[in-house]
């Protein structure tokens, strides 16, 4: 009882501090972790119960942050739509989680549920998107020159003009950008509900999660919609046009992050095939990050459709172990 109790309230405070600190988008996406846990043990007046619990921590935050916007004399800009939208939206974005918890139930892959949970939000954010157009803009812009603005004063001119570039091109880069960290945010979101349910089989209910972020792999037929989109590009080069653009762009920006993370699983799967700790990979794959070399990651996840790493590098690792036992002896 006390550690459900603390559960409820840390995932109130989280929620209220984060969408007080302007993070609403984060904090909304907290809560279908554990929605989709509950559901998936079948705990489903629990599960209904966090889509009524975001709505609340959300509001609270949001309420805060007026109020303290006001009490230092700044007029907030109000949500347009009204203070209930914000709650509705956040228990929107909660239900994904059930939509998560019974596709586990039901034996989905780890890919799967990913793939539709991502295209989920996609659908739901991107329609926000589309039909509040010019305030989303706005938004963007608005963010954008204050990041901008803090580089600068901090010497990093260089980031400074990467993010000025996608201000200026926001519209052919925006749902390629929106769909990429929502494809992040779920996969993480997954992860944890995964590993949770293979931690605690006994209040998993039986339920035997099927898959693992590592062994996710695009469907090949994606493959074409790469050599579609840089068909496309092409012709823009040729023969300028915005919506091709608009197409192509976006198109290529959500699948160098498809493609990304499957280059990152790939990675994982050969340290762990060649015995790497944990430790290990954190270090290695850290070190990948910061020199910048990680992007090359999503060159490998589009090459995994013709020769699947996975297979090589664990029959490499194998070759190398046994001829290393060769040697010893």
């Amino acid at each position: 009882m006390l550690r459900q109790s603390a559960l409820w309230l840390g995932l109130f405070m989280a929620g209220a501090f984060l969408t007080e600190a302007g993070l609403a988008p984060l904090a909304m996406m907290l809560f279908p972790v554990p929605a989709a846990v509950f559901w998936a043990c079948g705990r489903r007046g629990s599960a209904l119960m966090t889509l009524a619990w975001a709505g609340v921590s959300v509001l609270a935050g949001y309420g805060l942050r007026i109020a303290l916007l006001r009490a230092a004399g700044v007029e907030p800009e109000v949500f347009g739509m009204g203070w209930l939208v914000v709650g509705f939206a956040a228990a929107l974005v909660a239900s994904g989680g059930v939509v998560l918890g019974g596709m586990i139930r039901s034996g989905s892959s780890f890919g799967r549920c990913v793939a539709a949970l991502s295209l989920l939000y996609f659908g739901l954010i991107g329609a926000e998107t589309a039909v509040l157009w010019d305030q989303t803009r706005d938004a963007w812009t608005v963010f954008m020159n204050a990041r901008t603005a803090e580089l600068e004063e901090a010497g990093n001119t260089a980031m400074a003009e990467l993010l000025r570039w996608f201000d200026g091109h926001w519209a052919y880069v925006g749902f390629g950008m929106l769909y990429s960290g929502l494809l992040l945010a779920v996969s993480l979101q997954a992860v944890v509900v995964f590993r949770w349910l293979r931690a605690n089989p006994d209040q998993a209910a039986g339920v035997e999660p099927n898959g693992q972020f590592k062994t996710m792999r695009p469907p090949e037929w994606l493959v074409w919609l790469a050599i579609a989109a840089a068909l496309l590009w092409l012709a823009d080069n040729r023969w300028p046009n915005e919506t091709v653009r608009f197409v192509s762009w976006n198109t290529a920006m959500a699948l160098f992050t498809v493609y990304w993370l499957n280059g990152l699983g790939i990675a994982l799967c050969g340290l762990q095939a060649f015995g790497a700790r944990a430790g290990m990979q954190a270090l290695l794959l850290g070190l990948l990050f910061l020199s910048g070399m990680h992007q090359g990651l999503a060159v490998f996840g589009l090459f995994d459709t013709w020769f699947e790493h996975r297979i090589a590098l664990a029959r490499l690792a194998a070759a190398w172990r046994e001829r290393n036992r060769d040697r010893d002896g």
